[in-house]
């Protein structure tokens, strides 16, 4: 199915980053008056794919994409052997769970929420005066709202204690919300707005995922983290918005787990939340996996044109837990590297580069990394023919069904006291059985206990952005593993950017920073 995400603007970067902002007091970006700037429903909807191009920079390295992957058990970006990947230490600092209002990627991570909550919130001002009327205004208002809804969902998460913005026109300084009050605002925006919503996207709209699949999945995620959010439990409300996404037509299991992740999974009836990237057609903030994790000498495996960095890496135990039988391994390179060809691939005359799960260190300046420690990352299919600076062509997923069955599966045990019952355990072998193609694996009530939840949601969703929320909520992020020591509880939240609290004194710092 051809992406058709050029009408609605997804691709506009340059509207994007002209309208962006890193500032909490908002702005108002465009010298047009409301009542000329929407002429149609087409400049209507050209404006609000300005904000799904603001979702592209969900995988920034200096960002968003870092805030959920780099510091957790399921990733490592080691100092490697001829000086690479130290960068200041920021690695090595969210490895170890040292993290710093001053690190980049905090105000990386902070500006992808509230420009985009910045950009929503124009958006809305701009339709509330425009005099242009059409039968689809309601439902693209819902839209943009479920939108902010989800920039205010990666901020509650990240950074718990944010203030709530809602009005353009409101230039003063806004006062900081608690992590409860953020919760309750984000449920009721989705609550409030989710019935105008389509249930999924259509052929002539993709890319366009804000569709009540997707609001009922960020409700699902909204309750079952909302003892450690809103400190209450909602596991019945999470069952109720997984099995809401679990009835909307159209949704499925793919056979294929990989399908889910190629160049063309646009086509997958399994993904309900992603993040359009094309190769020619997404300039600006682009989806480079390849680049992060593989060694330029696999360039010759995949065909790529595109320097790669020989930097991101699975963790030696993440990688253990996979049973040699289980698909999802292949989500993994490792072992001897060979050229598309069979020719090995050669670091020196006499040394072949070897993926091996081991690492040396995180950071041991004199017995470093080597270049080849580490198994990496493939399970988005790499397309042949890239060059540098430009973007895989798969969209990235944020949420698919099999996440709902998962979901619902865990709210059930936690509602339980932490016992699997039947209902339980068929979910989760629902999603175990591709991995598997048989019932020789499944669980029973005895052995799915949440520590084997916990790993098999990592095995499931590995590097798709779950695994922080996760062990958080699991109780597991504060514990030691690889070179990292014991946190505390105030290690759940990441501090607030210095720059952020400079330009607004209402502001004051979350615990422990």
């Amino acid at each position: 199915m051809k992406k058709s995400i050029i009408k609605y603007g997804i691709l506009l970067f340059s509207l994007a980053t002209t309208f962006s902002c890193t500032k909490l007091d908002e702005e108002v970006y465009s010298s047009v008056a409301a009542d000329n700037f929407f002429r149609n429903e087409a400049e209507v909807m050209t404006n609000v794919g300005r904000i799904y191009a603001q979702m592209r920079k969900i995988t920034s390295r200096f960002g968003a994409g870092s805030l959920d992957l780099v510091g957790t058990d399921e990733c490592i970006i080691p100092f490697r052997e001829t000086n690479l990947w130290y960068d200041n230490g920021l690695w090595i600092a969210l490895h170890q769970h040292k993290f710093d209002p001053n690190l980049s990627v905090m105000s990386g991570g902070y500006s992808f929420c509230f420009d985009g909550i910045s950009m929503c919130n124009q958006i809305l001002y701009q339709l509330e005066n425009s005099p242009v009327d059409f039968p689809t205004k309601p439902k693209i208002f819902a839209e943009v709202k479920i939108a902010r809804a989800f920039f205010y969902y990666r901020a509650l998460d990240w950074f718990g204690n944010v203030p709530i913005s809602t009005d353009f026109t409101d230039v003063t300084l806004p006062q900081q919300s608690t992590r409860a009050q953020v919760w309750d605002f984000v449920v009721g925006e989705i609550t409030a707005n989710i019935a105008a919503l389509d249930d999924a996207p259509s052929t002539n709209n993709y890319g366009r995922t804000c569709t009540k699949a997707m609001a009922n999945m960020m409700l699902s995620k909204l309750y079952l983290n909302a003892e450690k959010w809103r400190g209450v439990s909602k596991y019945d409300e999470a069952i109720a918005a997984a099995d809401a996404v679990i009835a909307t037509p159209g949704y499925q299991l793919s056979d294929d787990y990989f399908a889910n992740f190629t160049p063309t999974n646009e086509g997958s009836k399994e993904n309900i939340f992603v993040v359009p990237y094309d190769k020619t057609k997404t300039p600006g903030n682009i989806l480079q996996i390849h680049c992060w994790t593989l060694h330029t000498l696999s360039q010759q495996t995949f065909g790529l044109i595109a320097f790669t960095w020989d930097g991101y890496a699975g963790m030696e135990d993440f990688y253990n837990s996979y049973a040699s039988t289980d698909k999802r391994i292949n989500s993994w390179l490792v072992g001897p590297q060979y050229s598309a060809g069979g020719a090995p691939l050669m670091l020196n005359s006499t040394r072949q580069l070897t993926y091996r799960n081991h690492i040396n260190a995180l950071y041991n300046p004199t017995a470093p990394a080597l270049l080849d420690d580490g198994v990496r990352f493939k399970k988005y299919g790499y397309e042949s023919g890239l060059k540098d600076n430009e973007s895989m062509s798969n969209d990235w997923v944020v949420f698919r069904y099999a996440d709902a069955l998962m979901t619902k599966a865990e709210a059930i045990m936690r509602k339980n006291g932490g016992i699997a019952n039947q209902t339980a355990v068929d979910l989760v072998n629902q999603v175990r059985f591709r991995a598997f193609g048989d019932h020789t694996h499944d669980y029973t009530i005895a052995t799915l206990t949440m520590d084997e939840l916990l790993a098999e949601l990592g095995r499931e969703f590995a590097w798709e952005y779950h695994r922080r929320q996760d062990l958080i909520r699991f109780g597991k992020w504060n514990t030691p593993w690889f070179e990292k020591a014991a946190g505390t509880v105030n290690d759940e939240l990441y501090p607030l950017p210095t720059a952020v609290l400079n330009v607004n004194p209402n502001l004051h710092q979350n615990p422990g920073y």
